[in-house]
């Protein structure tokens, strides 16, 4: 199966090759396997690994990865950036 999507450089659609949902759960499984519990937790609030990314990390990006670390005491007090209501604030 095959599907076309737009490619934000080019704004053509370009033609995606799909794979069965079986081989899309195994990778997801694969990259798992390779993540702590954090990271897993991170990237489930849409804070994903940053070093996997391609090209400049988006504001949007940054800001999710930032209110998802204020959700996490641990994040917050290495960050210093006080309780949750306030770190959100600096966020914003």
């Amino acid at each position: 199966l095959a599907r076309y999507v737009l490619d934000e450089d080019t704004g053509d659609y370009v033609e995606v090759e799909e794979t069965d949902w079986q081989t899309a759960w195994k990778e997801r499984l694969d990259k798992a396997s390779t993540m702590s519990m954090d990271e897993i937790v991170q990237a489930a609030r849409g804070a994903g690994n940053v070093e996997l990314k391609e090209g400049i990390e988006s504001d949007a990006s940054k800001k999710r990865r930032a209110m998802s670390a204020c959700r996490d005491t641990s994040a917050r007090q290495k960050a210093n950036a006080g309780n949750e209501k306030e770190c959100t604030a600096r966020v914003f």
